[in-house]
C-alpha cells in the first residue's frame, strides 16, 4: 500500500515528492507517475516470490489492490472512472452475450465515457489525470468484447504451433478477473495495452516463468536499464530543444533551415518521454512473466525464450527510420495493432483502403482528445504515408532507384532521408503537443507551411508531374 501511503504523507504535508519535483524541474503529478511506473518493477518481483505460488488463490487479489494503490495515489478517489466501464462490460457481456451487438455497445460506451471525460478535464497543458489509465482501458475493453465475439465464430481451436498462440476466447471473463486485468499493476497508467488471452495465460501459469527465472530478470534489467537512460535523454534533449523558444519572437529571427532542424530535433527528443515510459512499464511486465512470447530458434539450433510480448518500441527501427512508415512500425506498436486488427481491417467493407485508413486515424485522433492538434497530427500522418507510398511504388520500378541503393550513393540517401523524417516529424508533431489552434497555427507559420506545401497537393499536382518526368527521362531514346 504505498500509493496510500505517499498519499497520506502529501495530505500532512510530509511528502518529498512536491520538493523533488521541483529540483528536477517537473511536475508533482509527473514525478508521481514517474514513482508508479518504477513501482511495477519491485511489485513483478514481489509477486514471482511471494504470491505466485505461496497464495495462487489470491493472484487476482494481488493485481487490483496494488493497482487500486497506484490509482489512489495518482488520482485519488476519481479512480471509480476506470471501475465503472469494467463493470459495464460484464453486466453487457451477461446481458447482451459474446455477440456483435455487445461488441458495439462496447466500442460506443467506452469511447463516450473517454471523450465526456476529455471534455470535462482537457485543457491546454499535458494533463495527468483519470483519463490517461482510462485511454488505455477504453482499448482494452473494446478490444475484449470484439475477442469475445471473434471467439464464437470460431467452432474450433486452432492447432497450436510453435511459440506462443493466443488462442480465441470462448467464455465470458469472470468479475474478479475481468478487475485484475483493468488493474494489473505494470501498465495500468500507461500501456502497454495487452488483451485478455494473454492475462488469462499468464494467471493460469501457461507461462513458463520459474524455469526462465533468470532469463526473465536480465532480459527485464535490460529494458530497465533503456527506461533510465531514454528519460534521461528526454530531460536534456528538451531542455537544449524547447517548445517554448519555438513560440518566442526569436525564434523568428533565425533561418528558415534552421527553424526545421530544431523543430525536428525538438520532435525527435519529446518522442523519448513516451519510449522511456513504455520501456520502464515493459521491464515490469517481463519482470512479472507477463510477457512471454514463445520459442525461437537460434543460429546454433537452440530454442529460446522470448520475452518481447508486452514491447512497444522497436528501438533501432525508429533510431534508424528514414520513412513515416517506419514510425509507425517502431512506435506504440501495441496501439498500431488494436488499430490495424480491430478497426481498420474491420472497415473492408468500405472497398478503400485509403478510406479505410482516414477512419482509423481518425478513431485515433478522437481516442487522444478533442482538441485540433491531435487531428492535425494524425491528418499529417496520412498524408505523408499517401505521398510516401505512391513515390516508392513510382521509384522502385525504376532502374536507377535499384543502382543507387547498392552502390555507394545509398550513404548519402540514408543521410537525406534521415534528416526528411526528424524534420517532418517535427511538422507532424508539433500540433500534437501544442493541443490548440491557437498555438500551432502561428508555429506552422514559423515553418512557412512547409508541409502543406509538399504533402497536401501530391495526388493532384506533384504526382502526375513526377510519373511524365520518370517516363521521360527512364524510357530508351
Amino acid at each position: 500500500m504505498i500509493g496510500v501511503f505517499l498519499t497520506l504523507l502529501g495530505w500532512n504535508g510530509l511528502s518529498p515528492v512536491p520538493y523533488m519535483a521541483y529540483l528536477i524541474g517537473t511536475t508533482e503529478p509527473a514525478l508521481r507517475l514517474l514513482i508508479s511506473i518504477l513501482l511495477g518493477y519491485p511489485l513483478g518481483f514481489f509477486y514471482n516470490h511471494y504470491i505466485k505460488n505461496k497464495y495462487p488463490s489470491y493472484r487476482n487479489l494481488f493485481f487490483i489492490i496494488t493497482g487500486l494503490d497506484i490509482a489512489i495515489y495518482n488520482f485519488g478517489w476519481s479512480l471509480y472512472h476506470n471501475l465503472i466501464p469494467g463493470i459495464v462490460i460484464y453486466l453487457s457481456t451477461k446481458l447482451l452475450g459474446p455477440t456483435k451487438l455487445n461488441a458495439i455497445f462496447t466500442l460506443i460506451f467506452n469511447m463516450t465515457y473517454l471523450l465526456a471525460g476529455y471534455i470535462t478535464t482537457e485543457s491546454e497543458d499535458y494533463d495527468i489525470t483519470w483519463t490517461m489509465p482510462q485511454c488505455v482501458l477504453t482499448l482494452k475493453l473494446i478490444a475484449l468484447s470484439f475477442d469475445l465475439w471473434d471467439g464464437q465464430n470460431i467452432k474450433e481451436e486452432p492447432l497450436p504451433l510453435d511459440g506462443y498462440q493466443q488462442l480465441p476466447l470462448k467464455s465470458s471473463p469472470s468479475l474478479e478477473e475481468l478487475i485484475g486485468f483493468i488493474y494489473f499493476p505494470a501498465c495500468f497508467l500507461v500501456g502497454p495495452i495487452f488483451s485478455y488471452r494473454r492475462y488469462l495465460d499468464f494467471i493460469g501459469d501457461k507461462f513458463p516463468v520459474s524455469a526462465e527465472h533468470e532469463v526473465i530478470k536480465r532480459a527485464a534489467l535490460k529494458r530497465l536499464m533503456l527506461g533510465l537512460g531514454y528519460l534521461f535523454a528526454f530531460q536534456v534533449g528538451t531542455y537544449v530543444f524547447s517548445m517554448k523558444y519555438m513560440l518566442s519572437d526569436e525564434f523568428w529571427e533565425t533561418s528558415i533551415i534552421y527553424r526545421h532542424v530544431y523543430c525536428g530535433m525538438w520532435a525527435h527528443f519529446a518522442l523519448y518521454k513516451y519510449i522511456s515510459c513504455w520501456l520502464l512499464t515493459e521491464a515490469s511486465c517481463i519482470r512479472f512473466g507477463l510477457s512471454y512470447n514463445g520459442i525461437v530458434k537460434t543460429g546454433k539450433n537452440e530454442a529460446v525464450s522470448k520475452w518481447d510480448g508486452c514491447n512497444n518500441i522497436k528501438l533501432m527501427r525508429f533510431e534508424c527510420a528514414t520513412k513515416f512508415q517506419h514510425y509507425i512500425d517502431s512506435f506504440n506498436c501495441n496501439t498500431n495493432n488494436f488499430a490495424a486488427k480491430y478497426i481498420y481491417k474491420r472497415l473492408k467493407f468500405l472497398g478503400n483502403r485509403n478510406l479505410s485508413q482516414l477512419f482509423t486515424l481518425l478513431f485515433l485522433a478522437l481516442w487522444h482528445g478533442t482538441r485540433s492538434g491531435y487531428y492535425m497530427t494524425f491528418f499529417n500522418e496520412f498524408l505523408i504515408i499517401y505521398m510516401e507510398k505512391d513515390i516508392e511504388n513510382i521509384l522502385s520500378k525504376t532502374e536507377i532507384y535499384h543502382t543507387l541503393w547498392n552502390s555507394k550513393a545509398k550513404y548519402v540517401m540514408y543521410a537525406l532521408l534521415k534528416v526528411y523524417t526528424i524534420v517532418f516529424m517535427g511538422w507532424s508533431l508539433g500540433p500534437f503537443d501544442l493541443k490548440v489552434y491557437t498555438k500551432w497555427f502561428p508555429l506552422y507559420a514559423s515553418l512557412y507551411f512547409s508541409g502543406f506545401i509538399i504533402f497536401l497537393p501530391w495526388g493532384f499536382a506533384y504526382k502526375p508531374l513526377v510519373v511524365k518526368l520518370i517516363k521521360k527521362y527512364t524510357q530508351p531514346q
